[in-house]
């Protein structure tokens, strides 16, 4: 640029960096208005089976929260509640909050925002003359995107839909989080095992 003769004047550079700004921010506006969210599928209800009709022994209770201890990594017990927390791209295993363009939101969230997932749950247990019965609860979910301080909280058979403040230039201003039921299996799974070993071993 020229200012000596109180003119502006372009050179050939000048005219290249001017444009050249201009597609860097069309091409920017153009990317961010085809980010498109897709809710999830809403899977069948999980059928929980409360296990209300089973009974346990002392020695049953020490075997379950071991083998919960393993499938969560860390000291389980199973009078107490019990919350484990989920960072990074495992998260995406246990639940589904839908897509942004062909990115799991999840996964979205996390590379953006960085994010973690706290999963709750217990069990209410009875005892009479040293028999157990354990109560499965509902497992309970917090998803959060740590930059923006948002939650998702949700937890088995009842998704959470949350109105978002900036939705990306898309139209739908709600994103939707519900479980896998990944976990619910895996803790039914630990139960019912338990089950079938006490029996055979009865006969």
């Amino acid at each position: 640029m020229d200012f000596g003769n109180g003119r502006l004047t372009f050179n050939r550079s000048n005219i290249f960096v001017f444009l050249s700004s201009i597609i860097f921010i069309y091409a920017c506006e153009i990317e961010e208005s085809n980010n498109i969210y897709k809710a999830p599928v809403i899977f069948a209800s999980f059928e929980k089976d409360d296990n209300s009709d089973k009974i346990y022994t002392s020695e049953d209770l020490n075997i379950i929260s071991d083998e919960l201890s393993k499938l969560f990594n860390k000291n389980i017990d199973i009078f107490s509640s019990n919350i484990v927390r989920f960072e990074g791209q495992i998260i995406s295993n246990y639940i589904d909050c839908g897509l942004m363009n062909n990115e799991i939101y999840v996964s979205y969230i996390d590379r953006i925002f960085d994010s973690y997932l706290d999963v709750t749950f217990n069990f209410k247990i009875l005892e009479e003359d040293n028999i157990f019965k354990i109560i499965n609860d509902d497992i309970k979910y917090t998803f959060y995107s740590k930059e923006t301080g948002t939650r998702w909280r949700f937890k088995t058979n009842k998704p959470k839909e949350l109105l978002v403040g900036n939705p990306a230039f898309d139209e739908n201003p709600y994103r939707t989080c519900l479980s896998k039921n990944i976990l619910e299996k895996e803790i039914t799974g630990i139960f019912d095992l338990n089950q079938t070993i006490a029996k055979n071993e009865k006969n």
